[in-house]
């Protein structure tokens, strides 16, 4: 075993070498080359550790900004940007294992339709299935090549299933090897992310828009795929494999029964989420997304947030900055976000103390709030659309059933609100989904055997 395979397998992650590699596979290099100088931009004001907050909310893919035609790029820049240098390196290391053999298969061309492609789903996916994470789901921006490369890894799995990969792991300073079959650990991997999506127990990871990425990426592959190469490919493969020549040629088979059977149960749930999240979103009403600019003693900080107006008002408990809610809950509190008696009105304040009304639990605290200066415009509904000023205010501490207030905050503030017509986003998006998903479904129990070069079974 060489150096590279002993390191790869301390690591515990895959490593396998694919089988047809008569092409250098450029397509891949290129995009691994391009998503290498990407990071080494955009990280390098963090020492190339982590992504800066500039590129996140610059480039990255914001679900509530969908609808902007003019925010589209974003599912482009996002598919080039990267968390951190752990992020970066898993992805491409997972692209070269894979991705090398997928484009042999498929040639450089219909290879890169493939990764974009599927990077495209992985965000729509994302985006339908953002609202199992609630409405703030919705304003977190996603980065990562991951989607794009889920792709791969789905048209991997029907072209490749019966291949082996290796993996090793440190168990109590033990290392415990395995080999398995290509086909048990991809569909090991995607039965993770539907299961980590549902149970939300992934963070902040766009589980779902990994699994529509690899659903993509199988749902494509019979639309991309020359079945004359295939045909070629396995040729050569068994008569490499015969210590003689002779006549007959047999089938290949794709998937086993039992590969078919967890794959569809998997899928079929993924399906059923897209059904529900459809129906779910008829219960949304008026929302607003705010794209807000502050600096918060000497701290400056951009971020996205995504309100719903009811009969209560506007509820800013769940946004999940703390510096972002409570500049809001100030805002809201003094009847500077959203009030109906301003509706179409300008208003221009200067030097006025207010005492926020802050809702804590159950009940309202008040808040004294300084307002220096503040101009806002306010539409129809009274709902804040633009506004910009200067305020001070204290943070709450909640210490059991008390209430204390701590150290002092100064904000310089600008804020731009839109509407975003999330239901009709998210029940488009849906609908794509179970519509790939079925697609992939249908290829799975139907066309694996078709478009398998190396059978498992």
């Amino acid at each position: 075993m060489g150096l590279k395979s002993r390191i790869v397998k301390a690591l515990g992650i895959p490593y396998g070498e694919v089988y047809y590699r008569r092409t250098w596979p450029k397509a891949t290099l290129s995009i691994i080359v391009a998503n290498v100088i990407v990071y080494l931009i955009t990280s390098y004001e963090n020492f190339f550790i982590q992504l800066s907050d500039y590129w996140v909310n610059a480039g990255g893919y914001v679900p509530a900004l969908a609808s902007d035609p003019y925010q589209l790029y974003r599912v482009l820049t996002s598919m080039f940007l990267h968390g951190d240098i752990f992020h970066i390196f898993f992805n491409m290391y997972f692209l070269y294992i894979f991705g090398r053999a997928v484009e042999d298969a498929l040639g450089h061309g219909r290879y890169l339709l493939l990764y974009f492609a599927s990077g495209v789903a992985a965000s729509i996916f994302h985006t339908a299935f953002s609202l199992l994470g609630g409405l703030n789901s919705f304003a977190i921006p996603a980065v990562g090549a991951s989607g794009a490369i889920s792709g791969v890894l789905g048209a991997y799995l029907l072209l490749y299933p019966g291949t082996s990969l290796s993996a090793c792991f440190i168990f109590f300073f033990y290392p415990v090897c395995f080999s398995m079959r290509a086909a048990f650990y991809l569909i090991f991997w995607f039965a993770t992310q539907v299961i980590y999506g549902y149970a939300r127990v992934a963070g902040e990871v766009a589980v779902f828009a990994h699994a529509g990425g690899f659903l993509a990426g199988i749902a494509l592959l019979p639309a991309l795929i020359n079945y004359e190469k295939v045909k070629t490919y396995r040729m050569l493969n068994y008569f490499k494999r015969l210590p003689f020549l002779i006549l007959t040629y047999p089938k290949v088979r794709g998937l086993s029964h039992t590969s078919k059977y967890v794959l569809t149960i998997l899928m079929t749930l993924v399906l059923l989420g897209s059904v529900y999240t459809t129906y779910a979103s008829q219960n949304l009403g008026e929302v607003k997304t705010l794209n807000i600019e502050y600096s918060v003693n000497g701290s400056e900080i951009r971020d996205y947030v995504v309100l719903t107006i009811n009969a209560a008002g506007v509820d800013v408990s769940g946004v999940p900055l703390d510096s972002t809610r409570i500049l809001l809950n100030r805002l809201n509190g003094a009847d500077l976000l959203y009030n109906e008696s301003k509706a179409g009105k300008e208003v221009s304040l200067t030097n006025v103390r207010l005492d926020a009304k802050v809702r804590v639990g159950n009940r309202y605290v008040n808040v004294v709030t300084y307002i220096k200066t503040f101009k806002g415009l306010y539409d129809s509904r009274g709902f804040l659309t633009y506004g910009s000023g200067t305020i001070e205010t204290q943070a709450i501490i909640i210490s059991g059933s008390n209430v204390l207030t701590g150290e002092w905050l100064t904000y310089d503030f600008n804020i731009h609100t839109q509407d975003v017509a999330l239901k009709d986003l998210t029940q488009v998006t849906s609908f794509i989904s179970a519509v790939t998903t079925l697609t992939a479904i249908y290829t799975v129990l139907k066309k694996d055997s078709d478009l398998a070069l190396v059978g498992e079974e």
